[in-house]
């Protein structure tokens, strides 16, 4: 795409004359009934069209997606820090085939966080600072009051506004609810009809952790990446209830017929046992995945934790899994992933089975657990990211981490069948982490791995990034096997994992790349492939 500037001084960034058509046809002419995607028939190619948007220059700056001009097509807002200490507001919207820069703001200086979510039916830019929310109001250039509420969410610096993922549909009802991390858990907010926010309803244990999540990285999902808080119907009349582990016991606000949860919690207990309810108390795989090269691992390398509170099986009882890990040695690295099934009690309830009812096992020292339904069946599949040890495979990795700083991983799928999980993985795939041996600096960066139905046929797909320059895709298939054995290769050049995620840019129903390229001597890029 090149830059040029138009007759009114704007910066406009285009792609080809080809590109341009594809995005329209893609934007006018791509709704299908999903039943036209069922058949066994090979998967439909993706050749995405490439476009490149330069969003200026700051030594760091924060890049969000959403409809905020109301457009067929989603804007980019770029949020950065001035020398100042101004938070810098721009949006990027979609214009005759480029992105245009549009509209240009200055948030209050207090603001620490930002996120965009759907307000009244809307696409809004939330940002949080010093007790308040406000959502960013782009005909006036003005923050507008949404509710008062405190955090404690923070980053390292005051030079950096964050983005914290903090919108969630809690109650099934279509609309984005607000969950604001605060101390050890977080303040819900349900959005009301005409885009009101009910009051603030604080929800976590009593003890454990000061707080619900450790900020590091890039884009934050506090809610889903801390793994403390649950989406379940407890108590089995079809509306989903918020839970989470206190201390010795669960602990459920229930959801009542107006959408809003009670203040008042129901307990009850389980007889399974785990040795916490925070993933990070075990040494793998949050933290493998944070450390820094030469600093030791701190978290347990002996126990278990619970993992998840939801429905594996689709029976509509939720399930209670269970994570153990234990690590002896280099040469030694066991983990277990197991499901206790739910079950209804008489009284309106939910028992967990005493015995789990399925299981992965694995050797490898874990990186990524992933939950997905790969098949949409309804049952939970899983991906698992590990590295394998042994002295031979130890000696391999030590020889191409000297050599090329790049170390060996392996993806493996597994594929929940009538509830449960094969002994063997129904596929596997080996990509490439990289080790650049800086003391201080992550040990090992791990590539991006994206699942997600980016050509249209209702399936997921896999997106794995192959170096710096590389993105192989394999495409969903039906059966088994659940993804081609042979990739499409695009070459493109590609940031860390963090910066790299997928999103639905033109409401075409297929996910689309999207890549913030960080630089602190050149301005920051976007690149998105958008599925034709």
């Amino acid at each position: 795409m090149k830059k040029r500037l138009t007759s009114g001084g704007r910066r406009r960034y285009r792609s080809s004359r080809t590109s341009m058509l594809a995005l329209r046809i893609c934007m006018w002419g791509c709704v299908v009934p999903a039943s036209a995607h069922t058949d066994a028939g090979p998967a439909p190619a993706y050749v995405p069209a490439r476009y490149d948007v330069v969003t200026g220059a700051a030594n760091r700056q924060t890049v969000l997606a959403g409809f905020l001009s109301g457009g067929s097509v989603a804007d980019l807002a770029a949020v950065d820090v001035d020398v100042n200490g101004g938070r810098r507001l721009r949006v990027f919207s979609f214009v005759d085939g480029g992105w245009d820069q549009g509209v240009e703001a200055t948030l209050r200086p207090d603001v620490s966080f930002v996120d965009v979510a759907n307000i009244n039916g809307l696409d809004r830019l939330i940002a949080y600072g010093a007790g308040r929310l406000t959502w960013f109001d782009p005909e006036a250039a003005a923050e507008r009051e949404l509710a008062a509420v405190i955090s404690d969410f923070g980053g390292t610096s005051r030079a950096e506004v964050l983005h914290v993922d903090i919108t969630r549909d809690l109650n099934g009802d279509g609309r984005d609810d607000l969950v604001i991390p605060h101390g050890r858990g977080f303040q819900v907010l349900v959005q009301l009809s005409g885009g009101a926010v009910a009051a603030a309803l604080k929800i976590g244990p009593e003890g454990g952790l000061d707080r619900v999540y450790a900020a590091d990285g890039y884009r934050h999902q506090p809610w889903v990446q801390g793994g403390r808080f649950h989406e379940v119907d407890v108590d089995l009349d079809g509306r989903t209830d918020l839970v989470f582990w206190n201390q010795d016991r669960f602990q459920a606000h229930l959801q009542d017929e107006h959408g809003l949860f009670s203040s008042r919690a129901r307990t009850f207990t389980t007889e399974v046992t785990f040795d916490s309810d925070d993933p990070a108390f075990l040494a793998a795989p949050q933290e493998v995945r944070r450390r820094r090269l030469d600093h030791q691992l701190t978290g347990a390398k002996q126990g278990s934790v619970l993992h998840s509170l939801t429905d594996m099986n689709g029976d509509g009882v939720a399930d209670l899994v269970v994570f153990s890990l234990t690590i002896r040695s280099m040469w030694s690295v066991h983990s277990a992933y197991e499901v206790y099934l739910g079950a209804p009690t008489p009284d309106g309830g939910i028992v967990f089975a005493s015995e789990a009812g399925s299981a992965i096992r694995s050797d490898g020292l874990p990186f990524v657990l992933g939950p997905h339904d790969f098949d949409g069946d309804g049952q939970v599949d899983m991906m698992f990211t590990t590295m394998k040890f042994g002295f031979f495979k130890t000696m391999g990795m030590v020889g191409r981490g000297m050599l090329t700083r790049s170390v060996r991983m392996h993806l493996e799928f597994y594929r929940m069948k009538g509830g449960v999980y094969p002994d063997e993985p129904n596929a596997t795939r080996r990509v490439k982490g990289r080790a650049p041996g800086v003391s201080g600096q992550k040990s090992i960066f791990h590539p991006s791995v994206l699942i997600g139905d980016v050509n249209g046929d209702s399936r997921s797909d896999l997106l794995v990034q192959q170096g710096p320059e590389e993105l192989r895709v394999y495409l969903g298939v039906q059966g088994p096997a659940l993804f081609t054995r042979r990739p499409e290769k695009l070459t493109v050049p590609m940031p860390s994992e963090e910066y790299t995620w997928l999103v639905d840019l033109n409401r075409d129903g297929k996910q689309d790349v999207l890549m913030h390229h960080p630089s602190t001597t050149e301005p920051h890029r976007v690149t998105m492939l958008i599925s034709r």
